[in-house]
Formats: C-alpha cells, structure tokens, sequence
C-alpha cells in the first residue's frame, strides 16, 4: 500500500510540473549562472531553459559556443552594427538600429525620404505621411502627398504656376515638381482636396484620417468620425515644451496624446524597458510589467504565462499553494493508512 502512495505522490507532482525529464536540477540564484544552457534561466532557484517564441520550459542542451550570426544569440556578434551586451552575454543592434525580419542584420531605425528601408515604420519615423515601398524598397510619400524639401506635403487638386496662385485654398506653396497647390507642414488636404486644414486631436470630430496624423503620428486614424490610434497603436501622453521670445517667461509645458506603438509579444528588445507601455496619463499607476527583455526578445515576466499571443497575470504562489494542498491531502492519507 505504502509503494501506491509513493507512486500516485510522483504521478500528482508530474502533473503538476511536467515530465521529469523537462527539470533541471541545478541549484542557482541568478540568470548568469545558467547561461551555460541555451535560452537558460534562473527560475525558482533552478535552471531552465524556455522554448523560443512560446517561453515553455523545454529540456536544456549546452549552448554551442560559435560566432552567432543572429541577433539575440550568444556574444561574439558577427553582424554590422551590432554589439554584445555583456550583462546578458547576447547580441544586440547598436543605438539607432533595428533587427531585420530574419534578425541577421541591423538596419537603420530611422531612413529619410529616399532612403533604402524594410518597414514602413522606419519611414515614418522621419516623416508620418511617408511609407516603404516594396518595389524599390525606398520611403517615399504616400497617396496625395509629395515631397518637397526633404518633407511630404499634402497635395491639392488645384493647379497652379506660383505661390501666390494657392493662397485662396488656405495652401502655402506651389510645388514645382507637379504644379499643383500644396499644403504646409502642420496642414493636411480636407477630404475632397479642396483645402488645407490644421491638425485634429484625440477624441475631436474629424472627416478622414490625415488630419488626426498631424497630431497623434502615423498610428491615428479617424474611425466613427473622432480621431482615435489603429488597433496596433495606444494613446500616450507626450510634453511639448514651447518657449517664448521673451526670455523673461518660464518655457511652457503642454501635453497631448499620441498613438504610439503596442508592444507585441516577441518584438525585439535592447532592455526590460523597451517591452514597456508608458501609460497614457501621468496619474496611471504602474502595473506590474507583463513582459521583460530575454534573449533580445520581449518575453512573459515571471507573474505573467503566454495566452494567446498575450502575456496575462498570474496571481503568484498559486502553484505553491496547489501543491502544498496536494502534500498536505497525501500526508493524511499515508498516516490514515499507517495507524
């Protein structure tokens, strides 16, 4: 009876954590003292090693010690301007530079209008209203606008021959390439490309979408006519500091969202903070973060598991409290059956 005990104990406790093939029993108490391991990590003062993508705790293999030629791998770094990281002994792009698709090259975070890119968000770093184009693989200007002087301006249906042919449109400029009427840099064209009108914020009526771009970035849309941020974007509150021509007053401070980027789970990574959300008001508290910087890769924190492409909060100790429920009812059972 007693070797049944001891049996279904093993059964409850492979349950529990897995098949006991996937522990590693290595004692330690920091992430450096598992590096040994590939994608090793110090978890409940032992070493494991996490699946890549997914973050599920798989068997651990030694880590090959080889000139990586992958961003996130193992130091030395092989790859143009990327550098190690030698607090995580990992390869990292330099200051200014993002990971390609296949995470062999570093390219330029921010390419202006006409340079060589790979994502639209490199263009749109530089200027909101431009986009890489895949058949040349340059950030050029989207639809209905142009570029002039290093700027895409918002284009009008108006022709003209000079500046002074726009002004009845509210347009600032003629543009010579086009000769058509274009707009200034804090206007964009109104929905049928008759006029130019300023800038729309957050929450505020709107008719089409450029508008609610001047102020909140590339991620703003107009949906239901108020200006909001895309699906893949969230409002964040951003200070602007304007300063007077009299040197007297005090540099003013004024806030005002924008849309910027949702943090997907897997996107590359320099440090925790870059898996971050900053909130969208200052009076936000800040919650525990659901993802830190792994492996050059934004992964589930310790109190959060990966469900559905999301990392979401696990209240801590609930597996320690299961399994000393579980020991507990096996301690009354052996004693129950001993007297």
């Amino acid at each position: 009876m007693q070797a049944l005990l001891v049996v279904f104990y093993l059964l409850v406790l492979q349950a529990l954590f897995g098949k006991s093939e996937d522990l590693l029993e290595l004692a330690c108490t920091s992430d450096q003292q598992c590096v040994q391991f590939d994608r090793g990590r110090c978890l409940d003062n032992n070493c494991y090693c996490l699946a890549r993508g997914s973050g599920e705790r798989v068997p651990c293999s030694p880590l090959e010690q080889k000139l990586t030629n992958i961003i996130g791998g193992p130091c030395p770094c092989s790859q143009r301007h990327a550098e190690c990281d030698s607090r995580r002994d990992q390869c990292i792009c330099s200051q200014g530079y993002v990971p390609s698709e296949d995470r062999r090259r570093c390219l330029p975070e921010v390419v202006p209008l006409a340079g060589k890119c790979e994502f639209s968000r490199q263009c749109q770093l530089a200027d909101r209203f431009s986009l890489c184009h895949p058949p040349e693989n340059k950030c050029l200007c989207r639809a209905n606008f142009e570029e002039h002087q290093g700027l895409c301006l918002a284009v009008l249906q108006s022709s003209c021959r000079e500046d002074m042919d726009c002004g009845s449109c509210g347009a600032s400029i003629c543009l010579p390439k086009i000769k058509k009427c274009g707009c200034s840099e804090s206007f964009v064209h109104n929905r049928n490309l008759t006029m130019c009108i300023s800038g729309i914020a957050f929450g505020e009526k709107c008719e089409h979408s450029p508008p609610c771009q001047v102020k909140l970035g590339a991620g703003g849309q107009c949906l239901d006519h108020r200006c909001s941020c895309r699906a893949t974007h969230y409002p964040r509150t951003m200070n602007h500091i304007s300063r007077h021509t009299d040197e007297e007053e005090e540099p003013q401070t004024h806030e005002a969202l924008i849309c910027d980027a949702i943090i997907p789970y897997g996107a590359y990574c320099r440090n925790d903070a870059d898996c971050r959300m900053q909130s969208s008001t200052k009076n936000d508290t800040p919650a525990p973060s659901a993802m830190t910087c792994q492996w050059g890769e934004c992964q589930c924190s310790e109190n959060h598991r990966l469900q559905d492409d999301q990392c979401i909060y696990v209240e801590s100790g609930a597996g320690t409290n299961l399994l000393l429920e579980v020991l507990m009812l096996l301690s009354v059972i052996v004693t129950f059956r001993l007297f």
